[in-house]
């Protein structure tokens, strides 16, 4: 029987430097006793693989864990190579979203997989291990946890954290909804965290200097009552700049929430609206519900008579939809003024029920990361690369806010498609567009617009 102390390393890559695991610091923060023989290892895709595994191996870690996203996977496998390969001895998790469902071929990779939430698995993982004791099954999932037994790891932000990075914040863990496409529609249930308790390493992280929290939760305005004292506790410690980042599902907004968000601080909520689509054969089938009216009056009432700042999503390759349909949602949605309008490609994440349409409306997937539909029964490849294009340059001249007075008559899918083709056309390039040229290219356009509209 061992009482060894382990040396645990827990890594990712994130997207990008300003992001931060929050997954991880839950894990660490519930290792309990083995807290301290923890050591958080972030890395961003500015990063390369040799010198990932380098840096994890110079830690000589009895564990190590590594988290796995749509956009870090195959990063993360060939990491798992380089420390079996050199450490054979050190035991390798994999764990996250990515490797919850359809894993048998990242069981080669590693020693142990951890299957959906892993602060309870890891922490009897470890326990064992000290004592001698290895798992037989290579597979490890335990119940979801009771959120009340969890230690909250907002103080395992770092100052540097809190002075340049995203803060990931939860006050609910679950979905009510079950769209196919999303992972959280296998959960059952919304779980939530004590309310008191929240607020009060709310108030911690303020009192640090956070001012800008990403709330994770899927829905946030399930309850009016916990709308009402989470935007009660932070307009009362309300500091200029203070921004809080919540997703939304606008038809749930009831009058007295919307009166809420409006007597929010001016530019302080950014709402992420989800939308994804209006066509109604599309929603039947991936077993979404929405009143089409109600979402538009929200999103209407937000844009027009509060300070918030609303994020729409719409995607494009869901079962039934077509090019024709997907233009009637993004005309119906960009006409209620969204801040953002996001347009995505559905992904066929693992595990994901959307597989269920994947023959009878002919889906055809890239089989790598992350995903995304190629080609549909109703919408072939060009017309997704034609609204992939779209998506792109409607990030740059739209969202990123730079062009809004100049983007002002582009008012419909048919406009922004017209400059979309205009760009590829001439240009061909869709990335490494400097903003000097970007605003050469839009001038160019407008007026070759203006002279075509005077013949």
């Amino acid at each position: 029987m061992s009482q060894t102390s382990p040396k645990i390393v827990l890594s990712t890559i994130n997207a990008r430097y300003s992001h931060t695991s929050f997954g991880l610091r839950y894990l660490k923060a519930n290792l309990h006793e083995f807290e301290d023989c923890c050591e958080i290892c972030e890395f961003s895709k500015d990063s390369t693989v040799p010198e990932i595994a380098e840096a994890l191996l110079n830690q000589q870690a009895n564990i190590i864990g590594l988290s796995c996203y749509i956009w870090n996977i195959e990063d993360q496998l060939r990491v798992a190579e380089i420390i079996k390969a050199i450490s054979p001895q050190t035991i390798l998790f994999l764990g996250g979203p990515e490797v919850s469902y359809e894993y048998d071929e990242f069981l080669n990779y590693c020693d142990y997989l951890i299957k959906g939430e892993g602060e309870y698995a890891l922490y009897h993982f470890v326990k064992n291990w000290q004592q001698g004791i290895l798992p037989s099954q290579k597979v490890l999932e335990e119940p979801i946890c009771d959120l009340n037994t969890l230690k909250m790891p907002y103080y395992l932000y770092s100052d540097e954290d809190i002075a340049h990075r995203l803060i990931y914040v939860e006050a609910t863990r679950g979905c009510p909804f079950t769209c196919e496409f999303c992972l959280s529609s296998l959960s059952k249930g919304v779980r939530e965290f004590n309310l008191d308790n929240f607020l009060k390493e709310m108030d911690t992280l303020i009192t640090r200097g956070v001012k800008q929290f990403k709330f994770v939760d899927r829905t946030f305005n399930l309850k009016f009552a916990n709308v009402k004292r989470i935007l009660e506790f932070f307009k009362s410690r309300w500091q200029e700049g203070m921004m809080l980042h919540f997703e939304i599902f606008p038809d749930k907004l009831s009058p007295a929430m919307l009166e809420e968000i409006k007597n929010f601080p001016a530019h302080g909520l950014h709402l992420e609206a989800g939308v994804q689509s209006f066509y109604e054969p599309s929603l039947k089938a991936i077993s979404r519900r929405q009143d089409e009216k109600k979402t538009l009056e929200n999103l209407q009432f937000i844009s027009e008579q509060t300070g918030a700042a609303v994020h729409s999503d719409l995607v494009a390759g869901l079962p039934f939809s077509t090019f024709a349909t997907f233009a009637q949602d993004f005309d119906k949605l960009f006409a209620s003024h969204p801040e953002e309008l996001q347009i995505g490609i559905l992904k066929r994440l693992r595990g994901a029920p959307i597989d269920r349409h994947s023959q009878t409306s002919k889906m055809i997937y890239s089989k790598y990361p992350p995903y995304e539909v190629m080609q549909t029964a109703t919408m072939s490849y060009n017309e997704l690369q034609q609204i992939k294009r779209l998506a792109r340059y409607f990030d740059i001249f739209y969202n990123a806010g730079n062009f809004r007075e100049e983007t002002k008559t582009l008012k419909t899918f048919a406009d922004w498609l017209d400059f979309s083709n205009y760009i590829w056309t001439n240009y061909h390039q869709t990335h490494k567009i400097s903003l000097k040229r970007q605003t050469e290219i839009l001038k160019e356009y407008l007026n070759a617009r203006r002279t075509t509209a005077a013949l």
